[in-house]
């Protein structure tokens, strides 16, 4: 499959691929030598969040995808197909073999992806991932009703400010920056057309036969560390990122990046 030209993506040497999916097709964006890790970044975000991991395309072939209904991916939101969907970017690439990374919602989407056992998957991290289950802490309120109702009325610069003034995109005046880059492609998509939804549980999660690393940023909300401590309890190795809130991908990439080779070491 021969890559496109490359369009404000993550990583300066980056080679766009197209992947044909149900409904349309995602966006891959490829760099580095080396092991390849697939990389899914959170809700409302795109392949743009990992431009702090390039360092690890020293090591590794990096594979950022835009999600189905974020980016520059056409293909319409539906959370359950995108387990399958991680599959079908390793048959396009041609990786038999593939580490696999996800924060938040695309940390979800991991650990689905990685209960279904495949073949290829060599070993899985998740920063911050939320999951079904009842956890000793309440979780987070996200506003998704009230920026839905802001989207379905056109109104994308008031849900884009609605949600900058989350606790979760919380972070330094740069990372707000880069959140605010990265939200001006964000329409909306997936709370107008949502597809249907995708659940994890503990037991979908004590199906994961492969090395799997569950982290979160030391200053994430107290609600995703408590999960980290019921994946913990679950099989999965722990961790948390010194410095680093729920996007500590953007506000602590160097200890990000020492998380995730420890991890995959």
């Amino acid at each position: 499959m021969a890559p496109s030209a490359r369009v404000d993506g993550a990583f300066a040497a980056g080679r766009v691929h197209r992947v044909a999916v149900p409904g349309g097709d995602l966006v891959a964006e490829v760099a580095g030598t080396g092991p390849a890790i697939i990389l899914l970044h959170g809700w409302t975000l795109d392949r743009r969040q990992w431009r702090g991991q390039a360092p690890l395309a020293d090591r590794f072939t990096l594979v950022a995808v835009d999600r189905r209904g974020f980016g520059e991916s056409t293909a319409p939101a539906d959370l359950a197909d995108e387990p399958a969907d991680v599959a079908r970017v390793a048959a396009a690439l041609g990786l038999a073999r593939y580490h696999l990374v996800g924060l938040s919602q695309g940390g979800k989407v991991a650990l689905a992806h990685a209960a279904t056992r495949p073949a290829g998957l060599a070993r899985m991290v998740v920063i911050g991932a939320p999951i079904d289950a009842e956890i000793p802490v309440p979780p987070e309120t996200v506003p998704a009703a009230a920026m839905a109702a802001l989207a379905r009325a056109g109104k994308l610069a008031e849900m884009r400010q609605l949600w900058l003034a989350h606790p979760l995109t919380a972070g330094r005046p740069e990372v707000r920056a880069a959140m605010a880059a990265m939200l001006v492609r964000y329409d909306g998509r997936d709370l107008v057309t949502p597809g249907r939804p995708l659940t994890v549980t503990l037991d979908d999660v004590r199906r994961i036969t492969v090395k799997a690393t569950a982290l979160a940023g030391a200053d994430d909300t107290p609600w995703r560390r408590a999960v980290v401590d019921a994946l913990g309890e679950a099989g999965l190795a722990t961790g948390l990122i010194r410095g680093g809130g729920h996007l500590a991908p953007l506000d602590a990439p160097a200890a990000t990046n020492a998380a995730i080779m420890a991890a995959l070491a």
